[in-house]
């Protein structure tokens, strides 16, 4: 189940960026221009270019706003779930549902387990690493590998490769998050898919990938990782079942924010001009989401501004709920969330988890609320209800979409298991006429 929930909330983001995604129109006439052969699908236009570079674009979509799942420690799985094995899986069709759903899980669950297990190792991930970008290349080249139907010593390879290409510098956070932050889903699995390519072809890379000294442990956490979250209980105890999906296109670490906001401002009925002064209190493992203060008050782009505390707690204050539409070019100069942020102070305090939003009104009450496990935490699943209404508000923005396209995608999704090719996820059209109506 929660891998049909995952290709789901992750095609539909992917789907919104094609429109409101930014970096998303140059990544994607890029790899149109670069073409090669017509076999996999950019996803939101129909067109089909070589496997890698469809994995590009759409690793791109996936995660350009900000708004695909993820988990507190099984990092990034909604950006690998569904781009690399779809990528593949469009070059070799017919590929079935239930294969398909099968790499789904070994991407999610290998990204989870290498996430885990650096975290878990008793050394400290180097803060200069973007962790959703890193820590994705080896889930990508397993779920392209599964559908390839690479054997150990293939995927063996297919690891050693994946190595050799992984990077991910947080600079781009530290330096404002310009747009290109938000295209990093793009490199794990357009690496992960060459990587799977490459090891089918026989070449070999049969190396200490993930242990070795200067492998992928080594360059992360200076070679600590704890080695049973690699392997304990592996296709048994799926770790990536704690994912989280968001309810709101935002980093995770906004979230608590954002509901914090929203529970004062419907509890008091608050308006804008009741707010005198509002203080934000957050853990000081998270002061690039406040810093820099002048940016996150005022982010100058879509990825800056899901990454800023202030512009979505007043959001959140102002409107009561964080959208899509928040984040287009009209969003970000909505000038009444800007007036807002004005008055918007921070504070980092380690004793905090979550969030704590603190607001003094005009007359003079002081009213506060804590959020420290925001709704799309595993213990605060979001309904399934909530999950296909986002999929729907995510594929208003898709022009190439009618509503019927829509319903048929959703009822496609939710017997994927039984589908005897999953072409329809690229491709609509293609999906039977009786499903879905």
């Amino acid at each position: 189940m929660l891998a049909k929930q995952l290709t789901l909330d992750t095609l539909g983001t992917a789907l919104a960026a094609t429109t409101l995604g930014e970096g998303c129109r140059e990544v994607v006439d890029v790899m149109s221009a670069l073409g090669g052969k017509p076999e996999s699908t950019i996803l939101g236009c129909g067109l089909k270019v070589c496997a890698p570079n469809a994995a590009f674009a759409n690793g791109t979509l996936a995660h350009a706003l900000n708004y695909d799942a993820i988990g507190k420690e099984t990092g990034h799985t909604g950006v690998v779930c569904l781009t690399a094995p779809l990528a593949i899986a469009d070059a070799a069709a017919p590929v079935s549902g239930r294969r398909f759903l099968t790499a789904a899980v070994v991407a999610a669950e290998v990204t989870a387990r290498v996430t885990l297990a650096a975290a878990k190792g008793g050394g400290q991930v180097s803060p200069r690493i973007l962790a959703g970008q890193y820590f994705g290349y080896f889930g990508a080249a397993a779920g392209a590998g599964h559908i390839l139907g690479l054997g150990a010593a293939a995927m063996h390879s297919a690891f050693g490769l994946a190595l050799m290409q992984v990077s991910g510098s947080r600079q781009v956070v530290i330096g404002g998050d310009p747009p290109a932050k938000a295209v990093y889903g793009a490199f794990p699995n357009h690496g992960g898919v060459l990587s799977a390519l490459l090891a089918r072809t026989g070449l070999h890379a049969e190396i200490d990938a993930l242990d070795g000294e200067a492998g992928f442990f080594g360059l992360a956490t200076g070679g600590r990782f704890d080695a049973a979250a690699l392997v304990d209980g592996l296709g048994e105890r799926f770790l990536f079942l704690g994912t989280q999906f968001k309810p709101w296109p935002t980093s995770g670490h906004v979230a608590p924010f954002i509901e914090a906001s929203i529970e004062l401002a419907t509890r008091y009925d608050l308006e804008v001009a009741d707010l005198e002064a509002v203080e934000l209190v957050g853990n000081p493992r998270f002061r690039d989401w406040f810093e820099p203060a002048d940016e996150r008050r005022r982010p100058s782009n879509a990825a800056a501004a899901a990454n800023s505390t202030m512009f979505a707690a007043a959001k959140a204050l102002a409107h009561r709920d964080v959208v899509l539409a928040d984040f287009t070019s009209a969003g970000l100069r909505d000038d009444v969330v800007l007036t807002l942020t004005d008055r918007i102070t921070y504070r980092l305090d380690d004793r905090v988890q979550g969030g704590l939003v603190i607001v003094r009104t005009a007359d003079g009450r002081r009213l506060e609320a804590a959020v420290e496990k925001p709704l799309g935490d595993p213990s605060r699943p979001m309904s399934r209800d909530r999950l296909e209404a986002k999929f729907r508000d995510c594929c208003s923005y898709a022009p190439s979409l009618s509503s019927n396209d829509v319903r048929a995608l959703v009822a496609f999704i939710d017997t994927l298991e039984d589908a005897d090719d999953v072409s329809g996820l690229s491709n609509p059209s293609s999906i039977p006429s009786d499903i879905g109506y």
